[in-house]
């Protein structure tokens, strides 16, 4: 059954405010495992969840401290298994934390638990359910961590993306979804995908705790982080926009075209210049050369963990590695050119564009679980490692969100945050989805 978009409880920013007291600290965990106690028999976004957490040490501040964060279960964690969704490592303990965790932990963030991913990040799906829509897919790969913060579990979840396993799954289930820059987050301890493609990412509940993230996680600059939820929540408004229709237009649902054109004449009935854009290069181009990229990387990847387990892999894990390993090393070589011809000229792309506009995927979220929805149009950005935001943008007749996706520079990812959360303002609001 469609679950009815009503709020059940107030956003972590009202409930928590701006000041990580020990009070307050409590109170975000306690929020956390109890509405996680409620609904995840029915969610099944996560894999793993401590029986008990360690206290907040008293007198603990910052802008993470004692704030539940979700790690999606292709990232290392030392006191938690991690099976990178494959029955190959179930019980699988690694010795070290990721990077990434040991940086939220050192903000004084509680790791709340693991969170569902499809196999190897790639796309034999798992158990998690989309919270606005519990018949439809939550997206993926990241698809426990988008469906964690769409439910209102908690605000911030980490996500990957080899081609949109942040922007999407974070769009299907309501939720903000941030792509920083390619390299800005080291990878260490992250299975790897495809080296060449893969980021790191966080899906959150605002803005607001994706530009926390982006200071205290990608820049180690908590002095830059925003001093409340309150003094960001104007955002910066953009001046012009370039929007990208692409050559697959007509192939997008009719209702998602809808919506994305509405924003569009929201944005010029505000005075915000919207362009035509590019990419640089035909979608369906790009999307070859990510795939192909992808399928040869994958298989060093991924094959050497299967190749003595095979019939415990999925059959896209199996297909995937299999497809690598028909590519040659100079055929690789070939494509690797291209990727570094494209990301030489991406700033070219964004001249005078303050970003660029695009649809999150072609449909809604997908009704069943087989699938996880149409990446194509997270592609670009993935391939051009440029920044990537998506905010809500409204609803379905099923109670499934629609998001928009903003494109920025390399770098400029502060800028990208701000002028998201300026577009969240002017767009229908959205509090957790209630199961």
């Amino acid at each position: 059954m469609p679950a009815s978009p009503v709020c059940r409880f107030a956003t972590f920013e009202e409930q928590i405010m701006t000041t990580h007291t020990q009070e307050t600290n409590h109170a975000a965990l306690a929020l956390a495992v109890a509405t996680a106690d409620r609904i995840d028999d029915t969610l099944k976004a996560f894999t793993y969840r401590p029986d008990a957490y360690a206290d907040v040490p008293p007198g603990k501040t910052g802008p993470l401290a004692g704030i539940p964060v979700a790690v999606k279960d292709l990232i290392d964690t030392a006191d938690m298994p991690t099976t990178y969704g494959s029955k190959i490592f179930q019980g699988y303990r690694p010795q070290k934390d990721a990077w990434i965790v040991s940086k939220l932990r050192a903000a004084g963030a509680v790791i709340f638990g693991k969170t569902v991913t499809t196999e190897f990040a790639w796309r034999d799906p798992g158990a998690t359910v989309n919270p606005w829509n519990t018949g439809h897919s939550p997206g993926g790969s990241s698809s426990g961590s988008a469906a964690a913060v769409g439910a209102g579990i908690v605000p911030i979840a980490l996500g990957t993306q080899t081609v949109g396993s942040v922007i999407r799954p974070a769009s299907y289930c309501g939720a903000v979804g941030y792509k920083p820059t390619y390299g800005l987050i080291p990878t260490e301890g992250v299975h790897a995908l495809a080296p060449t493609l893969d980021h790191l990412g966080f899906i959150t509940s605002s803005f607001y705790w994706a530009a926390v993230c982006h200071a205290v996680i990608a820049r180690d600059n908590a002095i830059a982080a925003p001093a409340s939820a309150k003094a960001f929540a104007a955002g910066v408004k953009p001046r012009k926009i370039g929007i990208y229709r692409s050559s697959q237009w007509a192939q997008v649902e009719d209702d998602v075209q809808q919506n994305f054109d509405a924003v569009v004449r929201r944005l010029e009935a505000l005075g915000v210049e919207c362009v035509d854009a590019g990419l640089g290069m035909d979608i369906r181009d790009l999307n070859k050369l990510v795939v192909d990229v992808l399928a040869y990387e994958a298989h060093a990847a991924i094959d050497d963990d299967i190749k003595d387990a095979e019939m415990l892999a999925g059959p896209y894990t199996r297909e995937l590695v299999s497809r690598g390993a028909t590519i040659s090393k100079e055929t690789y070589q070939g494509l690797i050119e291209q990727v570094g011809v494209l990301r030489a000229g991406r700033d070219v792309l964004l001249k005078d564009l303050d970003a660029i506009m695009t649809i999150t995927s072609p449909t809604t979220a997908l009704k069943g679980l087989e699938k996880t929805g149409d990446a194509s149009f997270c592609a670009p950005a993935t391939l051009l490692g440029l920044p990537a935001v998506t905010t809500p943008s409204g609803f379905s007749t099923d109670f499934l969100p629609y998001g928009v996706q903003l494109i920025g520079r390399a770098d400029g990812d502060l800028a990208l945050l701000q002028t998201g959360q300026w577009l969240s303002t002017i767009l229908p609001s959205m509090k957790p989805a209630s199961l």
